[in-house]
């Protein structure tokens, strides 16, 4: 199986098309989106409704649960809630009901999918977790990989079962261990943090025991322009540069 896994498209229609032509020339056999498709960006209604049409499975992430409940909301700060406010008024009654309803998290082969931290958290950063909390979860989680976004960065955790190894993650192919588990942070379709502007995500081979990260240019201007016209925050625009 191949899989394409996306997160944290972010109401970026411009940056989704141009992953799924990606995801369409690259031989995939599934794709699965691990939340954040709505939030900062300015087409939240269309993104929602494209993963709808395309049958893609998505997990919750915190703009879901953000919008979904009132306690969440006061969790972001007041730039996040003015996107979510504006978020709101953008996507349709039926959208909303749809992202309310979104699981936590999803299971795949040997493979689980959450959008903040496993076992199941929407709101946990990666990087707010210790090593050795990590090595607990290695422990427990059944499955060989584990995809998360949240963070915006690409990163891979592995796990030898006695020691725990972290790398930025890059454009290309890695092995990975047949006997490893790994934590897989997917990066940004919609608003990368990384210092690049590229939209990303990672397809996994589970014959080939390989982990590919794909980089996607898109019309970022056209993103920006549409952020700024809506009367978002600006500093969702500039940052996509």
């Amino acid at each position: 199986m191949r899989l394409a896994v996306i997160s944290d498209i972010h109401g970026n229609l411009e940056a989704f098309r141009q992953v799924l032509i990606d995801i369409d020339r690259s031989h995939i056999d599934q794709v699965l989106c691990l939340g954040d498709n709505i939030g900062y960006g300015p087409e939240p209604e269309a993104v929602v409704k494209l993963l709808r049409e395309r049958h893609i499975p998505s997990v919750m992430g915190n703009h879901e649960l953000g919008i979904k409940d009132p306690a969440i909301f006061h969790w972001f700060n007041s730039s996040a809630q003015a996107s979510l406010l504006l978020t709101r008024q953008l996507i349709s009654n039926d959208t909303l009901a749809f992202i309310a309803n979104l699981p936590a998290t999803h299971r795949l082969g040997d493979c689980l999918g959450v959008h903040g931290c496993p076992p199941d958290s929407v709101t946990r950063y990666l990087f707010d977790v210790s090593v050795e909390e990590l090595a607990v979860l290695f422990r427990d989680l059944p499955q060989r990989l584990t995809f998360v976004g949240h963070t915006h960065d690409l990163e891979l955790i592995c796990w030898d079962g006695l020691e725990l190894t972290r790398q930025e993650l890059s454009p290309g192919v890695v092995s990975i261990q047949q006997s490893y588990r790994y934590l897989v942070n997917v990066g940004s379709v919609g608003q990368p943090r990384d210092g690049n502007n590229n939209a990303k995500y990672v397809i996994y081979d589970d014959a080939d025991n390989l982990l590919e990260v794909r980089y996607v240019s898109y019309d970022i201007a056209t993103t920006a322009d549409k952020i700024i016209q809506l009367g978002f925050p600006r500093y969702y625009a500039t940052r996509l540069w």
